[in-house]
């Protein structure tokens, strides 16, 4: 066999070796990265491990508005879906300011007590307004006659705020919830 044949066949061979053996070493290479990354896939970390599970808030049963979406917990933030927007919290600030008690859910309940006061359209309150009195009453047995004066008449003031601000006016006595 001449040289120049010999050559070609070798430099052939070790070609075909040589792919060979670098397909095997790629194929290799890609099943031990896999397996390790599958580990690390499957094990939750230090940190995931002792964090608390994500637990959402449940669905108040003594709520008088629905959630949107019965299978989500509703929003924690009871301004969140209020035709009160802003004025519910300061509603709920000016409550705490007069000692009045109330839980996350009882604020839900004063901001669809005013909601639904918002939805009446009266836009000059009596501080001591009957429906709203018992609206409170029915909702919040447990207060004492002080505290469900100081609900009533901050219910009425801001939903005058409220239907005052709404069309554009000037609530007709901004103060009355103060005596």
């Amino acid at each position: 066999m001449p040289l120049l044949e010999r050559l070609q066949n070798i430099r052939w061979r070790h070609a075909v070796i040589a792919a060979v053996v670098l397909a095997l070493g790629a194929a290799l290479f890609g099943v031990i990265a896999f397996a390790g990354n599958a580990g690390r896939r499957s094990t939750p970390s230090a940190a995931a491990a002792d964090a608390p599970a994500r637990v959402g808030s449940p669905i108040d049963p003594n709520s008088t508005r629905p959630p949107d979406n019965p299978t989500l917990a509703p929003n924690d933030d009871p301004a969140a879906d209020s035709a009160f927007g802003i004025e519910a919290q300061a509603l709920l600030d000016e409550l705490r300011s007069h000692d009045v008690p109330f839980t996350d859910a009882d604020a839900n309940i004063l901001v669809d007590i005013g909601d639904r006061n918002v939805a009446r359209g009266v836009p000059d309150l009596d501080a001591d307004d009957p429906e709203i009195t018992d609206q409170v009453a029915r909702a919040f047995p447990q207060y004492t006659v002080e505290q469900r004066t100081d609900v009533v008449r901050c219910l009425a003031e801001y939903v005058e705020r409220t239907l005052a601000a709404n069309r554009g006016t000037v609530p007709p006595d901004e103060d009355d919830h103060n005596g």
